[in-house]
């Protein structure tokens, strides 16, 4: 009985273990960190584009930087208030091209900066007063830099485009390897969209010298590569056309682009996630996996060797049963059913 007692013990130890990884442990490490700080690079050494400095076309390498920061006491103020975890983020993100030294010209091409509250778990925007874009409130929607823990690649989900101020839907594309690495590729259409307009002089419609207020107009083909266990996203590609459009004129290339994060960038993202990937694999799968079958086994076990030892209790309690009987019979076999305590037997043995 013993024996069985302390299998049954580490029977229930084992299936409380893995119940507490799969569903307290895992929980609590799958969210975005508040203490969030990377940097991420795309760039297209080919890209055509308009030189405002020379206000003409040109072309030649680009480069974009995104830096993305959390904030790590807005997040738990802002988590308080709505009563749910989330993250704060800061993001910058700026658009350059380079001189023909090979230099950085300044001031940037683009620049975009946005804060923004996500949910930890889903890295889903929430609806939150501080959301912002330039500097200016807006309803932030969908997924912004990452996509949700254990991805889904039947559920619909929504990017942020932040050109347009828009999630829009992107759609499963099939699986990929990146560096090695399992990664699911999601693709994103946006449909040429005038967003803005902007005064330009005319000479690039070929016009007289004058300032025009014309149209720019932006599309994207946009495909991400994500990590399905974090939802980081591994590498990013952006095929983006931008025009400058006038009324009767002939459209001028604004930005024509198909820019991809450096493989220095995607060589650290899956380094940094392919371990954390398979940490919470092991946590959320396996560990709760094999505890879970251990502790079964444990259980069964023990219940095997307590009904052994209840019918061995059970053989040798009969076995006791079967002498004490043996003692109340008479010579001839019979029981003495009427045999109380102060009777004496035939052989002068009282009771």
């Amino acid at each position: 009985m013993r024996k069985a007692a302390v299998m049954i013990g580490f029977g229930a130890f084992f299936l409380t273990m893995a119940l507490l990884m799969r569903f307290h442990a895992y929980p609590k490490l799958a969210v975005v960190p508040l203490n969030q700080n990377t940097q991420q690079t795309v760039a297209d050494d080919n890209a055509k584009y308009f030189d405002a400095d020379k206000v003409k076309g040109g072309s030649g390498k680009i480069l974009t930087k995104a830096t993305v920061v959390a904030d790590k006491a807005a997040s738990e103020k802002v988590s308080e208030e709505l009563g749910r975890d989330v993250v704060v983020i800061d993001q910058w993100q700026s658009t350059d091209n380079f001189d023909d030294k090979g230099q950085m010209k300044a001031p940037p091409m683009s620049a975009t900066t946005q804060r923004v509250a996500i949910d930890r778990s889903t890295g889903e925007a929430v609806k939150w007063d501080g959301n912002e874009l330039n500097g200016k409130p807006v309803d932030i929607k969908g997924h912004t830099i990452k996509f949700p823990f254990q991805v889904d690649k039947d559920a619909k989900y929504e990017y942020w485009d932040t050109t347009l101020a828009k999630a829009i839907p992107v759609k499963f594309a099939g699986e990929d390897k990146i560096n090695g690495m399992k990664t699911y590729k999601f693709t994103q259409s946006v449909p040429k969209t005038a967003f803005t307009k902007m005064d330009v002089p005319g000479e690039i419609f070929g016009l007289d010298k004058g300032k025009q207020t014309a149209d720019r107009t932006y599309a994207n083909e946009r495909t991400i590569w994500v990590d399905p266990v974090t939802g980081v996203m591994m590498k990013l590609q952006e095929k983006q056309k931008q025009t400058l459009e006038l009324e009767g004129q002939e459209p001028v290339n604004a930005m024509d682009t198909t820019s991809t994060m450096t493989p220095e960038t995607v060589a650290k993202n899956v380094d940094e996630y392919k371990s954390k990937g398979s940490q919470l694999n092991i946590l959320r799968n396996w560990a709760p996996l094999v505890l879970g079958l251990l502790g079964l086994l444990a259980l069964v076990l023990g219940l095997i060797v307590s009904m052994r030892s209840r019918r061995t209790v059970g053989a040798h309690a009969e076995e006791r049963r079967d002498d004490y009987r043996d003692d109340y019979r008479d010579g001839n076999g019979n029981d003495n059913a009427n045999m109380v305590f102060g009777d004496r037997r035939d052989d002068g043995v009282q009771y």
